[in-house]
């Protein structure tokens, strides 16, 4: 890598991380629909009993010290009552540790039909935030001696600080078997998350997310279904906005996914928005579907920054145990393989909302 290079990447990381007038953002993850209780509470129990949901993300592994994202959901529907309940766990780890972000978020979603084929989700995330920054395993321009050495610093000595918060957010979804369309409100408690008198704060962010799912070869009971999905997801959170377009392609037992993200039109600050090409490698057995992907960037930081690898597992526990039928459109909501051969009705059709 160029070493001049290196040396503003490491610059704009540190100002990022101590900044007191930079409005943080949310980390995000590419595989979308692998991290679903994290991406909207609707999504809570949207699955045939229990789910459990874990991602891991590595974000620029060749630039040393910096994204690291790690996610951990578990969820379950209450069929007598059309709820779905859950918790989940996000830590963001930003420059090895130097700034940590956490939270854990108690997620509830009502389910309700608008039609025979529609249904309808509500939901709710309160969470539990924490920030902490630790800038004594940082490494100062005064403590490089001539020689490489490394000397006191004349800054003094800095200590570990934290703080800790709540927030909120709200959703809203529809689905069928065919297409699902929701959005999302977050950071609704405002709250100063800096650590200098300059406020800082996480901006509210809207996100908007939905797709559709065609089946050129409906499953049979001797074969098994073929299928392609299209999907997107626009956020905005204060002058950041991103768009997300992808598409799934189904042949049991593999998912094979490719995303863009990036707005090619817009440009921020002389700068095309132009991010990077999403790469998705997923299998399924039984209940349990491994997925892995990769980021190629795009924009400038290309052949420096290494992408980013992502890695996810969601294991589903079905209350009848077997593998219930498909839950439709949304990706990443059915069952592995059906090897059981359970053909029973699809279950939104015995739900009531009385």
């Amino acid at each position: 890598m160029n070493r001049g290079f290196k040396y503003i990447v490491y610059l704009g990381c540190f100002l990022l991380i101590f900044s007191g007038e930079i409005n943080a953002q949310d980390p995000t993850f590419s595989q979308v629909y692998a991290n679903p209780v994290y991406l909207s509470p609707s999504f809570t129990g949207l699955t045939n009993g229990s789910r459990v949901s874990l991602a891991y993300r590595d974000q620029w592994p060749g630039i040393p010290n910096t994204y690291r994202t790690l996610s951990f959901a578990a969820d379950h529907f209450f069929e007598n009552y059309n709820s779905g309940l859950g918790l989940v766990f996000v830590r963001d780890d930003q420059g090895s540790g130097q700034l940590i972000t956490q939270n854990i978020g108690l997620v509830y979603a009502y389910e309700f039909p608008i039609t025979r084929e529609i249904y309808a989700r509500p939901g709710l995330n309160f969470k539990y935030f924490e920030r902490k920054i630790d800038p004594t395993s940082l490494l100062w321009g005064d403590q490089i001696g001539p020689e490489g050495d490394i000397l006191a610093s004349a800054l003094g000595d800095f200590e570990a600080e934290s703080y800790r918060k709540i927030d909120a957010s709200a959703s809203a979804m529809i689905y069928s078997d065919d297409f699902w369309v929701g959005t999302v409100v977050d950071h609704l408690v405002k709250s100063d998350i800096g650590f200098t008198d300059v406020e800082s704060s996480l901006p509210i962010r809207t996100t908007l997310y939905g797709g559709g799912k065609y089946r050129f070869r409906p499953r049979t009971r001797n074969q098994d279904e073929v299928a392609g999905t299209l999907a997107f997801m626009y956020r905005k959170q204060q002058d950041f906005q991103q768009l997300d377009l992808g598409t799934y392609w189904y042949i049991n037992p593999f998912e094979l996914g490719l995303w863009y993200r990036g707005i090619p039109v817009m440009e921020s600050e002389g700068l095309t928005n132009n991010d990077a090409l999403i790469f998705i490698l997923g299998f399924n057995i039984g209940q349990v579907r491994l997925a892995y992907s990769y980021d190629m960037t795009l924009s400038n930081l290309a052949g420096y920054s290494g992408g980013a690898n992502e890695f996810s597992l969601v294991w589903r526990f079905s209350t009848s145990g077997f593998n219930d039928s498909p839950r439709g459109a949304i990706p990443c909501t059915e069952p592995g393989n059906d090897w059981l051969r359970n053909k029973s009705n699809y279950r939104r059709g015995r739900r009531s909302i009385f």
